[in-house]
């Protein structure tokens, strides 16, 4: 993928966006967190807080299915399930149940790859997580479940992420 310094995974997440609306193939949004702002110096924020927990980073629509992700990066060999929060599995189990596709792209820094963990592969880590606290192995995707078992997300004809792929 080439995330190169000063460049944010999200940065590329919204530039394939960008290339999605242009061709007509699909209309996907950052979502911005709500904050409550309690001091501004001109256009800048300088105090506030968050006024809700987000739900996830990105909502939209491909091809009429509702579409709803978060965009997680490591830069370990596993994939933290601290990561995501209580609040996102609920939003992610309730967009699937009403429709949607839910997922997270997950970015291994060290290894220059981007996957697409769907929610079905999360909720199944993320309840063997919950039945296991405290135990070692299950707080954490290892990387070759990744490899083996998820949509690993390239550039391709001119979408540097194309995240869409196979939905």
């Amino acid at each position: 993928m080439g995330i190169h310094r000063g460049d944010t995974f999200e940065e590329y997440i919204n530039y394939s966006n960008i290339v999605y609306i242009r061709r007509g193939k699909a209309l996907i949004q950052k979502i911005a967190t709500p904050v409550k702002v309690l001091k501004r110096q001109g256009r800048k924020i300088v105090n506030g807080y968050f006024e809700q927990k987000s739900t996830l980073d990105f909502i939209g629509v491909y091809k009429s299915i509702p579409v709803a992700f978060d965009a997680k990066e490591t830069k370990q060999n596993r994939f933290p399930l601290k990561n995501i929060h209580q609040h996102q599995i609920e939003f992610m189990e309730s967009w699937n149940l009403n429709g949607g596709r839910a997922f997270i792209l997950v970015s291994f820094k060290s290894k220059d790859k981007v996957f697409r963990l769907e929610f079905d592969d999360l909720i199944f880590h993320w309840a063997a997580w919950e039945e296991n606290k405290g135990k070692r192995g299950f707080a954490s995707i290892p990387y070759s479940f990744f490899e083996d078992d998820c949509q690993e997300i390239v550039s391709r004809n001119g979408i540097l992420l194309d995240y869409l792929e196979g939905i």
